[in-house]
């Protein structure tokens, strides 16, 4: 009996090793992908933030696409800090990682609504487009922004509290229901009303540059994120399934979002070049061929 409990218990610990060094190399592996795709990001929401707040004339849906290019800025700064954290470990103080952690939070939820507000602006311009050319409010654009950025930091100072107070509910379940409710939607219903609007209308119709963009965004959006969102939904909610790990998943969730934050600048490029273009065209150029003003949504 005792050589079988040493037996027993030599092949317990041997495969809780085993499990802990595939869990390392996995973690090593994810949180080196995700610092490579943040140093990329970082530049490339910077050359965005640079174009069109300070060298391309700026309009309501510009206005819209910048701050989101500054969420994505500030979380793919925060990721790649966090990243290097993880190999180094040079944030120390708790108080300072509560802080870094919540900024970090705050960016992450605000880009999702400033995708639902840039969503449901395309949208609106499909199904209204003279209201949307000609009588939509000169400021709104900037007013939701302020509103979204706003409640984003309230939204991460109630989650701090709660988990202060309630022990058993932490900040990241709380951030998965808003955004789950309100953000993920809102965003699928607009994919499939613009998909329809460009994919199923008549081929004579001009496709806006604008329009494509939006789509494309928002399906990368859908593809690196929903899968996710509904896995940890049956997680937290059903409690059905266990398949991985909360760990691994919270590296799963920074390297989607992390490759959503920086593919937006990739995907402006590619809509707004011509194809067949004879010379080489600045990004300049480019970005201000696909968010010009004048492209009116056609029905």
């Amino acid at each position: 009996m005792d050589a079988t409990a040493d037996y027993l218990d030599y092949n317990y610990s041997r495969i809780f090793h085993e499990d802990q060094t595939i869990s390392n190399y996995f973690k090593n592996i994810i949180v080196s992908i995700v610092l490579i795709i943040s140093c990329i990001g970082v530049p490339l929401n910077g050359i965005v933030i640079r174009l069109l707040g300070f060298q391309i004339k700026r309009n309501p849906f510009t206005v819209l696409i910048l701050n989101l290019a500054i969420a994505d800025f500030g979380f793919l700064i925060f990721m790649t800090i966090s990243c290097i954290d993880i190999f180094i470990g040079f944030i120390q103080p708790r108080i300072s990682q509560k802080i870094f952690f919540s900024l970090s939070d705050v960016t992450y939820i605000n880009g999702l609504f400033l995708l639902t507000a840039i969503s449901i602006d395309r949208c609106v311009s499909v199904f209204f487009p003279i209201w949307h050319r000609c009588s939509r409010p000169k400021y709104l654009s900037r007013a939701v922004c302020a509103l979204l950025w706003t409640f984003s930091f309230l939204l991460v100072g109630i989650s701090i509290n709660l988990n202060n107070l309630i022990l058993s509910y932490t900040p990241y379940e709380l951030h998965l229901v808003v955004t789950a409710v309100l953000c993920l939607p809102l965003i699928t219903t607009s994919t499939v009303i613009l998909f329809i609007k460009i994919c199923l209308k008549s081929k004579q119709l001009k496709r806006g540059r604008i329009l494509v963009m939006i789509l494309i965004t928002l399906l990368c959006f859908l593809i690196l994120t929903l899968p996710l969102y509904i896995y940890v939904f049956v997680i937290y909610f059903i409690q059905k399934i266990h398949l991985i790990h909360f760990t691994e998943l919270d590296f799963c969730f920074s390297l989607c979002a992390s490759l959503n934050s920086s593919v937006n600048p990739v995907i402006y490029f590619l809509v707004g070049r011509k194809k067949r273009a004879g010379s080489r065209e600045s990004v300049k150029v480019i970005f201000q061929r696909v968010f010009r003003a004048d492209e009116a949504p056609e029905i």
